[in-house]
């Protein structure tokens, strides 16, 4: 984003993103600026990252655990890091796994025993445990049956109402961002296209669905997208 500020808050919002070639992604990259500014609630993301961090988590498309450890106790080791002590959180972490519906007789497996979807619920509850003013989601119902799929959705709905948390959901499943999402924005080389209700982007470039809004706001047709990315490959193969 070119000297954009994240200064508002937002109940929940789904980006559409395209990389600086213009390859259709979805996801949230946390890097050093080349340029520009960027805040989060008044802090600069650079400056005052620390205060930035306090309010901010995470749940990764391919969240990284201590693999031999079970997940209360990689859900502890993290409360660590935020400053949250044993007696915080030996309540707490046995309630929110039940809240993404973390099997009780499981919690004490190392995590290389779990499935993929059983690792993303522990990811979710981990980032939830400290309570973030804005949550970033970047794929968080990837590998999910659909029940769990389900519970997971109807957590975030509730972590968004019970919490007054503002939600960043990266998702390839526009239906799921639809579903979540108060607002969905468009970003192409830097720049915010667009950010409104689904219905009313829909509506703006006379769309049936979000992915044809995407390509009228853009500009390019869903050929085009396919020979970027083709020719992207060809640049990483070469």
């Amino acid at each position: 984003m070119k000297d954009e500020a994240l200064a508002e808050r937002c109940r929940a919002l789904k980006l559409i993103l395209t990389d600086v070639d213009g390859v259709m992604t979805d996801g949230t990259v946390l890097l050093l600026p080349d340029g520009g500014t960027a805040r989060v609630f008044g802090y600069d993301v650079v400056r005052e990252d620390k205060a930035v961090r306090r309010l901010v988590n995470r749940v990764s498309v391919e969240a990284s655990f201590f693999k031999k450890m079970s997940p209360s106790e990689n859900l502890h080791y993290a409360a660590r890091f935020y400053g949250m002590t044993l007696s915080e959180t030996s309540g707490q972490i046995p309630e929110i796994l039940g809240r993404v519906g973390f099997p009780p007789d499981r919690r004490t497996e190392p995590m290389e025993n779990l499935s993929r979807g059983m690792q993303q619920k522990v990811a979710l509850a981990r980032a939830l445990l400290t309570s973030p003013v804005l949550l970033l989601l970047d794929e968080p119902t990837t590998g999910l049956d659909p029940r769990s799929k389900l519970e997971v959705q109807n957590f975030i709905r509730e972590m968004r109402a019970a919490h007054d948390s503002t939600i960043l959901l990266c998702t390839h499943d526009l239906g799921e961002a639809e579903a979540l999402a108060e607002r969905v924005g468009i970003l192409d080389r830097g720049r915010l296209l667009a950010l409104e209700p689904a219905e009313q982007l829909k509506a703006r470039f006379e769309a049936e669905t979000l992915e044809e809004a995407f390509f009228a706001a853009t500009g390019r047709g869903f050929e085009e997208e396919e020979d970027e990315m083709d020719a992207e490959e060809r640049r990483v193969l070469a």
